[in-house]
């Protein structure tokens, strides 16, 4: 059984928050009112102990269902969908997943980009701390193929939706501060854990001499999206 990233349940609430718009703003549908209602009651049973949250849960999902099927913008894009399906199949097109394509800039290991999986070099390089931005991707920084400096360095990742994964050696001590609205963390050899509205703090590595010596802090801020920090 597949996990339900975190990822995907971003791509489902973007979705649905487009719907919303283009059904509010185009088609002046009065069943947004009944989708606003039912998130407001699942959101509720999930944030409260109470006594009857299996019932709130499936009547906020009832009314989302009941809604999103009387929405004239999803009847729309499953219409285009399949336009765009049997244009494909008349033009026999093959169907190819475009890889994402890794590797450095000369502004930096990593950009600022608003959509785009990014990742350091597959082969060595050198190193330069990490400042980037983005707001939809999925980030890879593998610092196993770079020598850090001999000092504090610094991986700073600002992503709105998509999966930060970071790679560090098993010598270099580690910090990591992680914050989000929804996500679920793994760090080092720990269990994953669901975070939300929250953040975490974790060292790792630290020897009790606190001398001179290489040292990593990563700080990573999302809205959405799982954060795995490994030693390989």
């Amino acid at each position: 059984m597949q996990h339900f990233t975190t990822n995907r349940q971003a791509f489902f609430l973007l979705s649905a928050l487009l719907l919303i718009f283009v059904e509010a703003a185009f088609f002046g549908n009065g069943s947004v009112f009944l989708i606003l209602l039912g998130i407001g009651t699942i959101y509720y049973a999930l944030r409260n102990n109470v006594k009857y949250r299996r019932s709130y849960f499936w009547t906020g999902a009832f009314l989302i269902g009941v809604s999103i099927l009387s929405m004239w913008s999803l009847r729309l894009m499953v219409f285009g969908l399949a336009i765009y399906l049997l244009l494909r199949l008349w033009k026999g097109e093959e169907w190819l997943q475009t890889a994402p394509l890794y590797g450095s800039t000369d502004k930096g290991l990593i950009q600022n980009k608003v959509m785009a999986a990014q990742s350091t070099p597959i082969e060595s390089y050198e190193w330069k701390d990490i400042h980037v931005q983005g707001f939809i991707g999925d980030i890879l920084v593998d610092t196993t193929h770079t020598v850090l400096p001999k000092k504090t360095s610094l991986i700073s990742i600002r992503q709105g939706f998509g999966k930060v994964q970071i790679v560090v050696p098993y010598e270099v001590p580690v910090r990591v501060y992680y914050s989000t609205w929804l996500g679920e963390a793994r760090f080092f050899n720990g269990e994953s854990q669901r975070i939300l509205n929250g953040t975490i703090h974790v060292e790792d590595g630290y020897p009790t001499d606190e001398g001179n010596r290489v040292e990593l802090v990563v700080s990573i801020t999302t809205w959405m999206g799982d954060v795995e920090v490994i030693r390989r």
